[in-house]
């Protein structure tokens, strides 16, 4: 292929930055939006995990991809319309039935954007010398991270700034979203602009056109030692997959519920009457008896900055009065269950706000993970991937002891969050691209570009499927075992990379005469 390549830091950054940005929108700050707008735990947990089935099937139409057209016409093309699937989200939040119909826009998006990575991804591996890949994998993995920390960071702290500036949820994300969209907007004119040009149709080069799409498939799944590199791949990420998915949930989740025994509202008083008098007696309540405890007995919610009331949420048209007053109306069914003996409910979260979690990911550990995708990308290039595997791998899963901690001790001090946090970035950006240096191995050989995907679809059935059931774990553990059993999943992965077999000093830079 004949292109320029000689100025690879005009394209490579961007290019990454427009794959992870997408991913992280679609598949970690949905999680944050769809809390803040009152989605539990659990529906949480199983709807943004199916997020990932079009990373799952992408194998199906990879060859296509690398069959027809230009890489560089088709990521272009996704970019675009991922920017418009975002601005979609953006208008459509305020609606009526929006937690259905902004899942399945995120659902095209997700497929454009599992496109857009296959076809960035083809084009990375087809322009780029091999003897610059290893290196500038540490930079693909440092941007791509970095796009997803400014989704989950800066995105995220201004959704924070305009719940606060709005004292409305809907219409914060309902703006941030918009922005999104056009954020990609931006990046995919630069990506038009600076990204090479001169691409070679694949379907018109000679060595391509005895393939087909069977003989793609089959060549992947005759690698050598295929049975146990995909059973690896599958479960490399099983506690990482889990802890993604609640790990928002648990920084956001309140402290504890309390109910207030006193209050000076006459209608408050109504309600602490009926418990006091009711509900301890253990008698059951009728339904006009039950409303009046459910919308106005006084219940105060502990964060990271204080006690505040937790107030009643008027439902809109079609909506259920318990689902938009979830919080209220589970601490006073555990209260009535308990015949009022419990007045307080330890929810186990972290108490921080939005603003909290975008500062948090957005400043320090953006540099930590900075640091440590750009180590990982000179240990690979400078030594091999052989001598450093193992420990990336451990660098990337020992942090979650970090979050066992938290959840278990609770410290006042902000600073301890950070500092976990930090290391959990660092680790991730180390040993990510140990992960990601193995798969161009497994990819190696003709259709470079299907075979990633392939091996890439693999590693996302491994995220969805446990995703989808992390909620339903957390809620039946608590936090602090649901972390415990999240750093016990990290264990078979780290077994199974013992048994992988490939050049002992693949990905290291050649030296140059």
């Amino acid at each position: 292929m004949k292109t320029d390549n000689t100025k690879p830091w005009f394209w490579i950054p961007l290019l990454n930055f427009a794959s992870g940005l997408p991913y992280a929108v679609i598949i970690s700050v949905s999680v944050l939006m769809y809390k803040n707008l009152g989605i539990s735990n659990e529906d949480i947990g199983l709807y943004t995990s199916l997020l990932y089935l079009p990373w799952v099937i992408k194998p199906l139409w990879s060859p296509f991809i690398e069959l027809t057209g230009t890489k560089r016409k088709w990521f272009l093309s996704m970019q675009l319309l991922i920017s418009i699937a975002f601005l979609l989200v953006g208008f459509t939040i305020p609606t009526n039935g929006f937690f259905m119909m902004t899942l399945a826009i995120f659902w095209v998006a997700a497929f454009a954007s599992a496109s857009n990575d296959i076809a960035s991804d083809g084009f990375y591996l087809l322009v780029l010398p091999k003897e610059q890949q290893s290196f500038f994998l540490g930079i693909r993995s440092t941007f791509y991270r970095l796009s997803m920390l400014a989704g989950n960071g800066l995105i995220v702290l201004f959704a924070g700034y305009l719940e606060h500036k709005y004292s409305d949820n809907t219409k914060a994300w309902s703006y941030t979203m918009i922005c999104v969209g056009l954020l990609m907007t931006f990046i995919t004119i630069y990506n038009f602009i600076f990204t090479p040009k001169n691409e070679i149709n694949p379907a018109e080069n000679s060595e391509h056109h005895h393939q087909n799409f069977g003989t793609i498939f089959i060549s992947f799944f005759k690698k050598k030692q295929i049975a146990v590199v995909l059973i690896f791949i599958l479960v490399f990420r099983l506690g990482e997959s889990q802890l993604l998915k609640m790990l928002t949930p648990f920084l956001i989740d309140p402290i504890k519920y309390e109910l207030v025994e006193k209050s000076s509202d006459l209608d408050e008083n109504k309600a602490l009457e009926l418990y006091n008098t009711k509900v301890k007696a253990g008698i059951k309540l009728e339904n006009s008896e039950l409303e009046l405890l459910y919308s106005k007995l006084p219940v105060v919610v502990e964060t990271r900055k204080g006690k505040k009331p937790i107030a009643e949420t008027k439902p809109k048209a079609n909506e259920e009065y318990k689902k938009v007053n979830e919080a209220r109306v589970s601490f006073i069914d555990g209260l009535i269950s308990k015949n009022g003996n419990q007045k307080t409910v330890q929810v186990g979260g972290m108490g921080l706000d939005t603003e909290d979690v975008g500062l948090i990911y957005g400043t320090l550990g953006l540099i930590a993970l900075t640091i440590g995708g750009i180590l990982g990308g000179i240990a690979i290039s400078k030594q091999g991937l052989t001598k450093w595997m193992f420990p990336m791998f451990l660098a990337m899963h020992l942090p979650i002891l970090g979050f066992i901690l938290l959840a278990f001790f609770h410290p006042s001090f902000i600073y301890y969050i950070y500092a976990v946090v930090i290391l959990e970035q660092f680790g991730y950006g180390f040993g990510f691209t140990g992960f990601m240096m193995y798969l161009i191995h497994v990819a190696e050989g003709e259709s470079k570009t299907a075979h990633y995907a392939l091996a890439t679809g693999f590693m996302a059935l491994g995220m969805m499927l446990p995703g989808m059931l992390s909620g339903f774990i957390q809620k039946y553990l608590g936090y602090q075992n649901f972390f415990i059993w999240v750093f016990i999943a990290t264990i078979p992965g780290l077994i199974l990379s013992r048994f992988l077999i490939f050049p002992k000093d693949f990905g290291k830079k050649s030296e140059e005469v």
